[in-house]
């Protein structure tokens, strides 16, 4: 098994260099007058949390919360009958549905954002249907958007505690004389669960973070997280801002990530 234990040191390296290190320079330039324009000059404050009050930052928090959580909601509002669909299916073509969901997710994200910005626009390749639409900047376009990106996110978790389910307990259900609708309600949502909670919380967690496509899909109108650390970042003067509002950031995935761990303690609904 030591043996073993060694292959996992490159895993470690990485992990280490590329997620822990990084982090940590997140905090230490939050916390401290230390930005990568101007290492020399070091002082520890907490002076940049004061963004974190300012109207700017409130608007673009609200607004990362108001999208991701009509993103999510529209995603488990679809995905979960898609899930529930595909685990009770018995076709041969059951693997190629699956696949077919697995597909978009490898296409680069931002060559389909430019698809859905080029398709809200009036002028468009809709327009040999007589078709066009004038969407960008509006809240119908950004959350399709998101949802068309973000879907496989909600399927997928669903999908893998659905699949792994006993179908006993839904025939012994029956047998106690349940319908179909109790016997959703009272067997398999309930156990199903583990994977909602993990599907809406690996939903909620990139929209809450998306930066591109509120950018281009909402034209450059809608400030959500993303844009903002974005913005501040590139910005010498803010730099630290953007560190203190990207551990804002992070300490909300943690949580949300602890709160997976702790549904779902075998992870068994983890991508």
């Amino acid at each position: 098994m030591r043996s073993l234990k060694r292959l996992s040191w490159p895993y470690y390296g990485w992990m280490g260099v590329f997620i822990v290190v990084p982090g940590l320079f997140i905090v230490l330039s939050a916390v401290s007058t230390y930005h990568a324009y101007d290492v020399f000059t070091f002082r520890f404050t907490l002076e940049h949390a004061r963004f974190l009050s300012e109207r700017l930052f409130v608007r673009a928090f609200l607004n990362s919360w108001k999208y991701a959580g009509m993103t999510t909601l529209v995603c488990l509002l679809i995905g979960y009958p898609v899930a529930h669909f595909l685990a009770r299916m018995k076709s041969r073509n059951k693997t190629l549905l699956v696949a077919l969901l697995i597909v978009p997710v490898w296409s680069n994200m931002i060559v389909r954002i430019k698809a859905w910005e080029s398709i809200f626009r009036p002028v468009s390749i809709l327009n040999v249907f007589n078709i066009g639409f004038d969407m960008i900047g509006t809240d119908a376009a950004i959350v399709l958007a998101m949802v068309s990106m973000y879907l496989p996110f909600m399927v997928f978790p669903i999908y893998a505690v659905l699949q792994k389910m006993d179908d006993g307990y839904v025939e012994a259900a029956q047998d106690l004389g349940a319908n179909r609708f109790q016997t959703f309600a009272r067997v398999t949502l309930p156990l199903s669960m583990g994977g909602v909670v993990s599907g809406v919380i690996m939903t909620l967690l990139p929209a809450m973070t998306a930066f591109v496509l509120p950018e281009r899909i909402g034209g450059g109108r809608v400030v959500l997280l993303g844009n903002l650390i974005e913005k501040q970042f590139l910005n010498p003067a803010t730099f630290n801002i953007a560190a203190s509002v990207s551990l804002v950031v992070m300490l909300i995935m943690l949580g949300l990530f602890a709160l997976i761990v702790r549904v779902d303690k075998e992870g068994e609904t983890l991508l």
